[in-house]
């Protein structure tokens, strides 16, 4: 069962997870726009953004235990894997928006604590 601080924790790391998800799709997207040299470099930085992106959603598990978090970091892990095959919007864009889904629902289970009990 959750308490008040895990549940804020959980909120947070849920919105900010959400907003960096959905921000790395509209940047997937755009890859196919990229030739030669300069794609493999906006492969490239568009995946270490994904990494660092991927470490926050398991630090988000860390802190809260919420499996919805490991989840998203597996989709992550698979739109890597998919962009660097140059998969991008099918492939890594779908896993982007499956992760997105999974980050959802912590804030959803959260938001539902908070007002359950009059935080909010």
């Amino acid at each position: 069962m959750m308490n008040a601080k895990e549940a804020v924790a959980a909120y947070q790391f849920s919105e900010r997870s959400k907003s960096e998800l959905i921000a790395a799709s509209q940047i997937v997207a755009t890859l196919y726009d990229y030739k030669g040299a300069e794609k493999a470099a906006a492969k490239r930085v568009t995946t270490n953004f994904l990494e660092l992106f991927r470490s926050n959603l398991l630090l988000g598990f860390n802190m809260t235990k919420n499996m919805n978090f490991q989840k998203a970091a597996d989709c992550v892990s698979e739109a890597i894997s998919r962009i660097e095959a140059d998969d991008f919007a099918g492939g890594a864009g779908q896993k982007l928006g499956d992760a997105v889904s999974f980050t959802t629902t912590p804030a959803q289970e959260a938001w539902g604590f908070l007002s359950e009990h009059g935080f909010l």
